[in-house]
């Protein structure tokens, strides 16, 4: 790409146009050391810094619109959707006693500490398999497991890692996933140009995915226990006050996301399904009342509109607008070409398919660390990608591979990421219910989100020792090139 195709221009120097992330990260970061947490200050100071930039941009028409176009992207309205519907499923889950279920149930089992960490990883890789997305997998999740698990015994920072661990598992393993479509869709066959198909893509992937898995599941188990976060008598209090057997009935709405999820309905379905299900359970054995769902009730001279319904969607509108400014920034970034300048200085060093593969792996790692949006990253990196893999004939399945888990992944355990800080400002938000749960920020548990950094570690094995290495023939085939570090004579 030439410089003359970038259409946002500053004064001074294209890398104006990182500030906006620079103070969100930053302010994330202060408030992380100070032990504070505050949406309307990362929002306030975020959109602020966007409107300072923009006094230097050289077209400031231009600027706007290119943030706007970042904002209402596809993928950031699909976001806003499923945000708002999971925030009210998250509620309905919640008043229906879905924790104090699984409460009950674990408790009986003597399912505590390491293994209902475990239990939690597991959960989470197989709802985000099926539905390929990790935010609506730990924002479904979330609610009923981690209360659970801290009453339980289970560190809750470890907690925390192992639902993102687990939604990670599935993000970069799904057919469905946005980033397995993203990253397959960018990656050509040299003869005919086309895309790679996902389902090539995933078998090949499958074996990297579950090394991770299994390491990842041994190394959580390992960190999880409690130990003195709770007092023997604070748990056994916290279980007779919250455990509730019929709230198990609330796991029959996340069984038919669950469902309709692996049978590859769109998760807008999916969740809406599982609303309507959840509020016929949840009447039908008493566990709310009708009018919790939606209700009025006065308050002084007044009346205010209450229930599930409008406390769901209230409490997801502060994130929603921070990932769209978000969103925009990062377009802001794209269009004046920071992105692309990083890349291309990065992409002189590939001599060898290994070299190509390592450099694969960093390229797509540090989009990741950047901004912490996976298709953002997969779309700015994965032309380079490509050309990479091109020139040394590895295959676009491994292409992909590459690019999809390690961008991915990154997103994942970066604390500036959307996916932490989503998570962060959830379980925050649950406090209101369940004031045991401690304050959490995203420095607290990245380090925690142990199956994003072992998939990083795993795809980088594999780039430097050749495991799995496959070649693209002539007309498309795969040509096994495992441990190889030169392109095969036949095509050569």
């Amino acid at each position: 790409m030439k410089k003359d195709q970038f259409s946002l221009k500053f004064y001074g120097s294209r890398w104006i146009a990182i500030i906006p992330f620079l103070v969100f990260i930053g302010s994330l970061l202060y408030m992380a050391t100070m032990r504070r947490s505050s949406q309307d200050a990362l929002l306030g100071l975020t959109l602020m810094s966007v409107g300072a930039v923009s006094f230097l941009a050289k077209d400031k028409p231009v600027f706007w619109n290119t943030l706007v176009e970042g904002m209402t992207k596809r993928s950031v309205g699909m976001f806003t959707l499923i945000f708002t519907l999971v925030g009210i499923f998250a509620t309905l889950l919640s008043s229906g006693h879905i924790a104090g279920g699984i409460i009950w149930l674990a408790s009986i089992a003597h399912l505590k500490g390491v293994y209902f960490i475990g239990f939690t990883f597991i959960a989470c890789a197989i709802l985000s398999t099926g539905s390929g997305s990790s935010m609506a997998t730990v924002l479904t999740l979330g609610p009923a497991l981690y209360p659970a698990g801290i009453i339980l015994g289970a560190n809750p920072f470890v907690l925390a890692g192992a639902l993102i661990s687990g939604a990670n598992f599935g993000d970069t393993l799904a057919p469905v996933s946005d980033v397995t479509i993203a990253a397959t869709s960018n990656q050509f066959f040299r003869k005919n140009e086309k895309s790679a198909d996902i389902g090539g893509t995933v078998r090949s992937r499958f074996k990297y995915s579950i090394v991770a898995g299994g390491i990842s599941l041994v190394i959580l188990m390992l960190l999880g226990g409690g130990g003195s976060y709770l007092s023997p008598e604070q748990a056994t209090n916290l279980i007779n006050t919250y455990s509730n057997a019929k709230g198990l009935l609330m796991l029959i709405p996340v069984a038919v996301i669950i469902y309709l999820s692996v049978t590859g309905r769109h998760i807008g379905t999916c969740l809406s399904a599982g609303i309507f299900t959840g509020m016929i359970v949840a009447v039908g054995a008493g566990l709310i009342e009708p009018n919790a769902i939606i209700g009025v009730k006065m308050v002084g001279s007044s009346m205010k509109i209450t229930g599930i319904i409008s406390t769901g969607v209230v409490k997801m509108i502060k994130l929603i607008i921070i990932l769209n400014v978000l969103m925009g920034a990062g377009h802001l970034l794209l269009k004046a070409g920071v992105m692309h300048s990083i890349v291309e200085k990065l992409g002189k060093i590939a001599k060898t398919p290994r070299s190509s593969e390592v450099l694969m792996v960093l390229l797509s790692s540090f989009m990741g660390f950047l901004g912490g949006f996976a298709v953002m990253g997969i779309a700015v990196a994965g032309p380079f990608v490509d050309v990479l893999g091109k020139d040394k004939k590895i295959h676009p399945y491994r292409r992909a591979n590459f690019l999809s888990t390690c961008t991915t992944s990154m997103c994942h355990v970066v604390p500036w990421s959307s996916q932490l800080f989503v998570l962060a400002g959830f379980l925050m938000s649950m406090k209101s219910t369940f004031d045991f749960i401690p304050d959490i920020s995203t420095t607290d548990f990245f380090l925690y989100c142990v199956q994003p950094w072992v998939l990083i570690l795993v795809m980088f094995v594999a780039a430097v020792t050749g495991w799995g290495r496959i070649f693209e023939g002539n007309e498309g085939n795969i040509i096994k090139g495992n441990r190889i570090n030169e392109i095969p004579k036949e095509i050569a």
